[in-house]
């Protein structure tokens, strides 16, 4: 979802709804039976989810529309939606083979090979020192860019940002300017790698916290949004392939090459895989609330209610089967945030009431 339009959805409150109220109403958009959503990914009203097949669905009619292109196999759960002279695209990795990393015209279905032996969760567009291309974490251990040609017959030209060196795996992508020198850094894992000056120089990574028990614990998916109304963005983290992971806020501190402040705000709950962390005031009381979603175990919707002062209260306000991803979303604009939630075949818009 665009930065402008989250921070409207933040802004948003409404003077009727009971303070401490959440109440949400699943309608199901579509049931694809035995067809399987690997990803998704959301631009304004414009929906692409990938798996067996590439769809495009303009919400929130939700007419779908399949994209004719011949994958060379299944593409796993990494994409990143962006456009390559003027043609909208997603840039998709294969789950199995040849491991291809690809780019399809979502218009065409033309593809063109970025690279192969890529094995990634995650990708995101990005653009640095005015170059634009991908950002995704290369094997669970090294965040790579690759840049956009200038012919799509061609290579993708590449550059390793950084390699993690940590006894866990390191996940999730986000960017911020995190030191606030005008130039977007990168937020991967239990880490910030600042941008240099120029793109030919180093990259420069700094620990955010050090939750590196187990072979997943790096693992993450994480939000910005201003949870106090301080003016300040807080970082908000989910531990995303754990079966009992954490959920946390944290607090940069003044330099923020040092530990950043942990606030645990998981309520004891034993989140399994809990993903897509959404920053929004649900129920209008001009306090914005947690959203976090759970890939496995029983596949709750839970909102951590802000009851201001630092605290966090779980409601569990719905459940699925798994969630792949999860949006914040005005469905019928009314003014409310909703929840559009994309499982391994399906689609819901949980309409907030």
């Amino acid at each position: 979802m665009p930065l402008s339009r989250c921070l409207t959805l933040l802004a948003l409150s409404w003077a009727y709804a009971p303070a401490q109220d959440f109440h949400f109403t699943r309608h199901e958009i579509r049931d694809l039976g035995k067809e399987r959503i690997a990803g998704a990914a959301l631009d304004g009203r414009r929906l692409v989810t990938w798996g067996d097949r590439i769809l495009t669905w303009d919400l929130p009619g939700a007419g779908m529309q399949p994209i004719r292109a011949r994958l060379p196999r299944k593409p796993g759960p990494a994409g990143a939606l962006f456009e390559v002279a003027g043609e909208h695209g997603l840039a998709l990795n294969e789950a199995a083979g040849r491991r291809a990393l690809f780019w399809v015209n979502l218009r065409s279905g033309k593809i063109a090979e970025i690279d192969h032996g890529v094995f990634a969760n995650e990708a995101l567009p990005a653009t640095i020192h005015g170059r634009r291309g991908i950002l995704l974490v290369q094997r669970r251990i090294q965040v790579r860019f690759y840049e956009v040609p200038a012919s799509l017959a061609g290579p993708w030209p590449s550059r390793d940002i950084y390699s993690f060196y940590s006894p866990s795996d390191q996940g999730g992508l986000l960017l911020a300017d995190v030191d606030r020198d005008g130039r977007v850094d990168i937020l991967s894992g239990n880490y910030w790698i600042q941008c240099p000056e120029e793109f030919d120089l180093p990259w420069r990574l700094f620990a955010i916290r050090t939750w590196s028990e187990e072979k997943l614990s790096g693992m993450a998916q994480m939000a910005l949004g201003d949870l106090f109304g301080a003016g300040i963005s807080n970082l908000i983290v989910t531990q995303s392939e754990m079966p009992k992971a954490r959920v946390a806020w944290f607090e940069k501190p003044t330099d923020p090459k040092q530990l950043w402040t942990e606030h645990r705000i998981e309520g004891n709950l034993d989140l399994n895989q809990p993903r897509s962390p959404l920053v929004a005031d649900f129920n209008g009381n001009g306090r914005p609330d947690i959203l976090v979603a759970e890939r496995a175990g029983a596949g709750r919707l839970i909102v951590f209610s802000n009851e201001a002062s630092g605290r966090f209260q779980p409601v569990e306000v719905g459940r699925t089967s798994g969630v792949v991803a999860a949006f914040v979303i005005d469905w019928n604009d009314d003014g409310r945030p909703d929840i559009l939630v994309v499982e391994s075949s399906s689609l819901s818009w949980w309409e907030n009431r």
